[in-house]
């Protein structure tokens, strides 16, 4: 099926609004957000770049509206920006042809320096430290954190004495989140421009197969991280170890800077892993719903494993024994 049978008639206007919808409602349904720009970055793949960036600005009114009259917060709307910038960014890497691992770490690395560069704007506008802004939010949103401190003293959940102690010390919450937060950011950025990469190269494969492209999922599923990274994570793993041990002056967090640079290297190494994982469910011929529940499991319970199968890929090169035992049988 190639390009010119799909448009009529199933690329039609109705599909194209689906689409911009599912986009908003995977936003709003916070737990499927990850994929909110899959639809979006689909819907200009397949319709072009105007109905694709107009049905992406019509989902950012709605989003806006829908935050405003619902939650009186933007947050979602905040939250929507970037999914808006995220799939049009993924059809942009798509539609010119670029290498998807190369746009993908390019476009993702520079959001990230974006980002930062306009928080670091903020704080020198306002003469505040990130652990002072994030004191000054907090304070804002008392109201809301009194009610999430009466849920959570209703749980009998083990960690919820620990979260307790973080709401009723705003500067502990605070050095808590500047620690974690870029790593997570980090990592969230990479998680979500993978799979909406993946969603989206395989979709238009199976779409539109009538046609040759110069990449396709598979591109992803053989990320291969430098060697000389190995380098670098290593370097982490001393500060994370003995970062305490070798504070220098003022300077006493190398322990976080280690576990930040094992983070991020850590989902580079998980693509990475997921490959072999893909190639050796293939293997082994698991296939169906079954392969799906049993990557959503490994994801799920035992990612760190995923990781550390890609970082000794390095040197082990798992795919060649598969290919080997397929020549043997």
């Amino acid at each position: 099926m190639n390009a010119q049978v799909m448009q009529t008639p199933q690329l039609s206007t109705g599909r194209l609004l689906l689409l911009g919808a599912s986009s908003v409602i995977l936003c709003i349904s916070f737990i499927m957000a990850v994929f909110a720009p899959f639809p979006l970055a689909l819907a200009t793949i397949l319709y072009g770049r105007v109905k694709g960036y107009l049905i992406g600005v019509a989902g950012l009114i709605i989003s806006f509206l829908f935050a405003l009259m619902v939650y009186r917060d933007l947050t979602l709307f905040g939250f929507y920006v970037g999914v808006f910038i995220f799939g049009l960014g993924i059809a942009e890497i798509v539609l010119r042809g670029v290498s998807p691992i190369k746009g993908m770490v390019t476009f993702g690395l520079s959001f990230i320096l974006l980002v930062a560069a306009g928080f670091g704007f903020t704080l020198k506008s306002y003469n505040l430290t990130p652990s002072e802004f994030i004191i000054q939010q907090i304070e804002k949103s008392s109201d809301k954190i009194a009610e999430q401190k009466k849920a959570i003293e209703q749980s009998t959940d083990k960690e919820a004495v620990q979260v307790l102690q973080l709401l009723d010390r705003p500067d502990l919450l605070a050095k808590e989140m500047v620690d974690s937060f870029p790593s997570y950011f980090f990592m969230g950025v990479f998680i979500m421009l993978w799979f909406n990469m993946f969603l989206v190269l395989k979709s238009r494969r199976l779409l539109l197969s009538g046609n040759d492209y110069p990449h396709d999922e598979r591109n992803l599923l053989n990320f291969k991280v430098p060697f000389g990274f190995v380098v670098l994570l290593v370097a982490g793993l001393v500060l994370a170890v003995w970062g305490n041990d070798l504070g220098i002056g003022s300077f006493s967090s190398l322990e976080t800077v280690g576990m930040t640079i094992i983070k991020c290297l850590g989902i580079f190494y998980f693509f990475q892993g997921f490959g072999v994982l893909s190639d050796l469910l293939n293997f082994l011929g698991i296939m169906g719903f079954f392969r799906t529940l049993i990557v959503m499991i490994i994801i799920l319970m035992a990612n760190y494993l995923i990781a550390v199968a890609g970082l000794f890929d390095n040197w082990f090169d798992f795919r060649k024994y598969f290919v080997k035992r397929k020549t043997e049988d």
